[in-house]
């Protein structure tokens, strides 16, 4: 986990009265010898914005507004965990996902923390950072105390380099974070067989013996690119912490989540280098709809976001 330096750390006024997240985050920038910038999101809807103005005292609750916010912080960060690190409070001019990730492209930040409230899914700006910041995104569900048991979710059916550095990615995360954490790291392979109903169909009549045949020996394969991939990597791990799973991704992930008790997912974001914007991917997205664990999203070697400064 040292490879992060330069973090950012958003915050609520929900979040400033909690410091169960702000104990990780401050653990992580101790462990990384890293700086940590604090931002807070503006709640602010549209609506409230409105009424504001009709009020006609707009400057002068906004700036008491900003005021309180800034009290606020200020006792956040006298708190004793922060003690020693580099950390700068910073406001945004505006509210949403733009302004932070801005912040990210203009000072480089290489990692975004946000916690978390919802039960099950992230919230509608945790999913637009998702999809838009450059760098990984670690969102912490609110509530979570041990970070011990760790998997790493592993397409190693795909084959380009942009997925091979992907999962390279993923694996060394998720590894460096269950040692940290003195915890225990699995990695999990959810696969498919392309076509099979179209395989089992009058058209083709594949024997569901031959289908079954087809399954192992997929299965075989995806074993020995795994074990490779650990291999290659240097990434020591016991034979039990390896998952194979037929399925659907975000349902094999939903219930390896429960199965192994699991703390945080480790995942990536599937995309095209250079191509703004294309990101995500639908069985991530679907993935992220229903989490109810802390997850860390990391984005693919080339990732061009489409906010501009």
């Amino acid at each position: 986990m040292k490879r992060f330096k330069n973090i950012l750390y958003i915050l609520d006024g929900t979040t400033l009265s909690h410091v169960t997240s702000a104990e990780k985050v401050a653990k992580l920038a101790r462990h990384n010898e890293a700086s940590v910038s604090t931002l807070i999101v503006d709640e602010t809807t549209l609506l409230d914005e409105l009424s504001l103005k009709i009020s006609g005292r707009y400057n002068e609750i906004k700036q008491a507004i900003l005021q309180q916010k800034t009290e606020n912080l200020d006792r956040f960060l006298s708190h004793e965990l922060w003690s020693g690190l580099d950390v700068k409070a910073e406001y945004p001019e505006a509210n949403g996902f733009i302004p932070i990730i801005q912040k990210v492209l203009r000072d480089r930040h290489d990692l975004v923390i946000k916690e978390d409230a919802l039960g099950h899914g992230i919230d509608q700006l945790t999913m637009r950072l998702v999809r838009k910041c450059p760098c990984p995104v670690w969102v912490i569900k609110r509530g979570s105390e041990n970070f011990r048991r760790i998997f790493a979710a592993i397409d190693v059916g795909e084959e380009s380099l942009e997925a091979r550095a992907l999962n390279k990615k993923i694996i060394e995360l998720t590894h460096s974070l269950a040692q940290r954490e003195h915890g225990e790291a699995h990695y999990l392979h959810a696969w498919e067989l392309e076509h099979e109903s179209m395989l089992t169909s009058p058209r083709f009549k594949v024997s569901p013996e031959e289908i079954c045949e087809m399954k192992e020996k997929l299965n075989k394969n995806r074993m020995k690119e795994l074990n490779f991939l650990l291999q290659e990597n240097h990434i020591l791990h016991k034979t039990d912490n390896i998952h194979l799973r037929e399925g659907k991704i975000e349902d094999v992930i939903k219930k390896g989540i429960v199965d192994l008790k699991i703390d945080v997912v480790v995942m990536g974001s599937v995309a095209r280098s250079g191509i703004p914007g294309l990101l995500i991917g639908n069985q991530a997205e679907k993935t992220l709809d229903t989490i109810k664990c802390t997850v860390l999203i990391v984005k693919p070697d080339g990732f061009v976001s489409p906010v501009k400064l």
